[in-house]
């Protein structure tokens, strides 16, 4: 019953589509006005080299040390003593540190994003940002000599928000979507199943097969026939209406590149790697079965 009520708040603020549409705008022309180092630090900031997005790896260190400042200022209130202070005061700074890092990450993959999913996502991100403003303000008062009462209520508020924020946060994930991997519920095939005739197969061209009803990306180049799942991990694109970039094929959604042959992720927003597939010809028909070296993990 609360997500429906939170999601017809969200729905109702229109403010939010002008907001979003700058936001983006900012984030994307940032890191397309750095050219090639902007693109690699951007893959960087979706987590593409380690395999799994990056801002849930972050999240849980500001969420976990502003927990610490809170339960350190409710201490405080009962026990008069400057360690309990002390205590907040450094595990706010902390939180403030990594939730700069959570932000940058945070923003990027909402950069991708667009209808319910971006306007969920321009709260989650809004919010958060207003926490962490909070607590830096929380933080100024209280190493200034200001007054601590006043510093322990912005850094509560601080925190209710960023509880807020956390459970727009799961919305966007569970039920959304935003970040799965849309390969965890394609059955692929363990034994060798005919995709087409091959007669079908055409050098240098990217063609959408069938291996029963899982999409097959298929790629022949001269006697090699190279085969990868077909729908992107990142936002379930059709890589078959991309382009070759060398030996990669760029996602035509998000931009998102995989090695054409192993499946490799090789550049964000994707950081799950496609299916890989074995090809043999069979009585004038192509088969494939997924590969034992393939790297998807589903």
């Amino acid at each position: 019953m609360l997500n429906s009520v939170v999601n017809r708040i969200i729905d109702g603020q229109h403010w939010l589509e002008p907001v979003a549409d700058f936001l983006q705008k900012v984030v994307g022309g940032t890191y397309k006005a750095l050219g090639a180092p902007g693109t690699a630090l951007k893959s960087f900031n979706h987590g593409t080299w380690l395999g799994h997005p990056l801002h849930p790896v972050l999240t849980d260190i500001p969420l976990g040390a502003w927990t610490m400042a809170v339960i350190f200022d409710i201490i405080y209130i009962f026990n008069r003593s400057h360690t309990w202070t002390s205590a907040a005061d450094a595990t706010t700074f902390i939180g403030i540190l990594a939730a700069l890092a959570t932000a940058v990450t945070g923003f990027t993959d909402w950069n991708e994003t667009f209808g319910r999913e971006r306007r969920v996502g321009a709260a989650h991100g809004l919010i958060n940002t207003v926490a962490l403003l909070l607590f830096i303000v929380s933080l100024i008062v209280g190493l200034t000599g200001g007054s601590r009462a006043i510093a322990i209520v912005v850094a509560f508020v601080g925190y209710a928000l960023l509880l807020s924020a956390a459970f727009l946060g799961g919305e966007l994930v569970f039920s959304i979507g935003t970040g799965v991997n849309h390969h965890a519920w394609q059955q692929v095939p363990e034994k060798f199943t005919r995709v087409m005739l091959e007669g079908q197969l055409k050098d240098g061209v990217l063609i959408r097969g069938l291996a029963g009803d899982t999409p097959i990306l298929l790629y022949k180049n001269g006697e090699t026939v190279c085969a990868i799942s077909e729908t992107c991990s990142h936002a379930g694109g059709p890589l078959s209406e991309g382009k070759i970039v060398g030996n990669l094929v760029q996602c035509p959604w998000h931009g998102s590149r995989f090695d054409v042959c192993s499946g490799a992720v090789k550049q964000g927003p994707a950081t799950v790697s496609q299916v890989r597939y074995e090809t043999r010809m069979q009585n004038g028909q192509l088969e494939v079965k997924v590969s034992e070296h393939t790297l998807q993990p589903n």
